[in-house]
């Protein structure tokens, strides 16, 4: 389970900004409180008080967390309430925060904890119409240790309850929503390091367009097999890369037949390299995704409308 969460080396700014700083200074309100505390207690069970405290998300704000999901947020979410467990020395340990999402028979009504690095803690649901198995320990321990850079995705990251996918994703939100606001809030994030560019495969001396267009071909039985298979990422991004690096080659050599369409090449050219530069770099973050395949069928769509436009002929790919 989240074997392939990005995890950054640091999620930056602690939660204790959060809980002693940013919340006052935004004017939020705060109180002790001893409700809901049979549920509080059960997230943070060494808690010996919990302080509550309110926020109202500005548009702004509602905006940059709508983003970060990818799904708009709920009326009941403008006006989110915290509540913060305090130690035996009266320090901040975490936060929790009630918080519900629409799933595909209803509303599900949980909560989340915290940690003061950020990281999940608990999950709990309450009130819901789905399948128990998505509330069920076995389901909702997986978020444990989970933060703001975990994906969350149905299928990879989660392991998802057969049969119930879509109460799965909803179920996800509950973390996924509790991170986004209090980053949005509270906390930065610090930037992550640049990662370094791929330097471009060497690519030998190339003589012609046909010689080109053989070492294209197998690059490209390079990704389709993976496509097949499922295996040896590695190998499909690299020849993914080296089908990119290939195509720029292509504009060395002018069209073997209907030369007089030069505008026309040139644009599907442009279009062509940056679709497999595209693909490669999705290839490399995603392996096989809905995206990736798509991008896959653009780019064999591309290969025969080139090949038919510029040599009057079909081209049948997988003949080779």
């Amino acid at each position: 389970m989240f074997s392939r969460i990005y995890r950054a080396a640091s999620t930056g700014t602690l939660l204790v900004l959060a809980l002693l700083g940013s919340m006052l200074s935004q004017g939020t309100e705060a109180h002790e409180t001893e409700w809901p505390g049979q549920k509080l207690a059960a997230i943070f069970p060494k808690a010996k008080k919990f302080v509550q405290r309110s926020a109202v998300l500005t548009p702004a704000k509602s905006a940059a967390i709508e983003k970060e999901l990818g799904t708009k947020l709920r009326a009941e979410d403008q006006k989110p309430v915290f509540y913060i467990p305090m130690n035996d020395k009266k320090k901040p340990m975490g936060l929790v925060l009630f918080i519900d999402v629409l799933g595909p028979r209803g509303v599900i009504d949980g909560a989340v904890g915290l940690d003061m690095k950020g990281k999940v803690v608990k999950v709990a649901v309450y009130n819901h119409n789905e399948s128990d198995a998505v509330v069920a320990d076995a389901f909702l321990n997986q978020f444990i240790g989970t933060d703001i850079d975990s994906t969350f995705n149905i299928g990879e990251d989660v392991t998802a309850v057969e049969g119930h996918e879509a109460a799965s994703k909803a179920v996800a939100l509950l973390p996924k929503k509790t991170l986004a606001m209090s980053y949005a809030l509270f906390l930065k994030r610090k930037p992550k390091p640049k990662k370094a560019p791929h330097p471009e495969p060497p690519t030998p001396d190339i003589k012609d367009l046909g010689e080109l267009m053989m070492l294209m071909l197998d690059a490209y039985l390079e990704v389709a097999a993976y496509f097949d298979t499922g295996e040896d990422k590695a190998k499909a991004v690299a020849a993914a890369e080296q089908l990119a690096t290939y195509a720029k080659r292509i504009s060395d050599f002018e069209p073997p037949e209907n030369a007089e369409q030069t505008e026309a090449y040139a644009a599907l050219h442009g279009t062509f390299v940056e679709t497999l530069t595209q693909f490669a770099e999705a290839l490399e973050k995603d392996g096989i995704s809905d995206e990736t395949r798509a991008q896959w069928e653009t780019i064999e769509e591309l290969v025969n409308q080139a090949h038919h436009r510029f040599s009057g002929k079909e081209i049948e790919l997988e003949a080779y």
